[in-house]
């Protein structure tokens, strides 16, 4: 009876662990004075986390790469560079210049493993990661907003802005065809949730929203401090291990006391 007490505690708390640790962080880019910020998936709630030392840009993006655990993120008009974000403190470490006027979106694609951008005038590029340079791939009528990448589906997805229009992207050459979508969003962010399985997107209006991938729609769950412009979602790994060690050491305590 006491084992099976023992085994059914860890089991517990294994399920509750699992599930706190698969529920990742959001975190956004703050357009009025480039402060990154982590918003909680579920609660929705906000935290800044630090200055990223980059006064200049607006309308840009962020994307992830989850192979290597690296943020990215280009400021959009008046800065027409590639910097990693440190998403402990804010701060930007400068990669190289895109040389690209309005860099709006912004992508990391693992099938392909590239990183991808958009600017206002539909031209769509590789970006490299050493340097930062672009390269032209081809172009597409879409106004960017955000891009993000959906592994599960494969899917390079772009939000317009101003038509809140969801759109899948070629990584080959840009081409984009139309998912759905309706209404308005202003100069945005998108990013996918795996977990939760929707969209979560930032707009310069101060709007947070999710996005449904069945109807393409936005729904608006919350009001931001400010103009926001690009948002990403990171998996929590560190998490995992943490209550993993935790939950151990209770395994022990409990058999000893058995």
């Amino acid at each position: 009876m006491r084992r099976l007490l023992l085994l059914l505690t860890v089991f517990f708390c294994l399920a509750a662990a699992s599930a706190w640790a698969d529920s990742g962080t959001l975190y956004a880019m703050s357009d009025g004075d480039n402060t990154l910020y982590a918003i909680n998936p579920n609660t929705y709630a906000l935290t800044p986390i630090g200055f990223t030392g980059v006064g200049t840009g607006d309308f840009g993006d962020l994307a992830f790469n989850p192979n290597s655990n690296t943020a990215y993120w280009v400021p959009g008009r008046g800065n027409d560079n590639l910097y990693t974000i440190n998403l402990q403190t804010g701060a930007a470490s400068l990669v190289g210049a895109h040389g690209i006027d309005d860099m709006f979106a912004l992508a990391y694609d693992t099938a392909t493993n590239n990183l991808y951008g958009e600017s206002s005038n539909g031209n769509f590029y590789s970006i490299s990661t050493t340097n930062g340079a672009a390269t032209l791939l081809g172009s597409n009528t879409v106004y960017p907003g955000g891009m993000t990448y959906r592994a599960d589906t494969n899917q390079l997805i772009l939000l317009g802005a101003g038509n809140a229009q969801f759109w899948q992207l070629n990584p080959a050459n840009g081409a984009a065809a139309l998912l759905g979508g309706n209404g308005f969003v202003n100069d945005n962010g998108v990013a996918w949730d795996p977990v939760q399985g929707q969209f979560f997107a930032v707009d310069w209006s101060s709007n947070f929203y999710t996005g449904d991938p069945n109807t393409w729609l936005l729904t608006q769950v919350g009001s931001l401090p400010g103009p926001f412009d690009g948002i990403i979602y990171t998996p929590e790994p560190g998490t995992m291990l943490l209550l993993g060690s935790g939950i151990v050491g209770l395994a022990t305590r409990l058999r000893r006391k058995l």
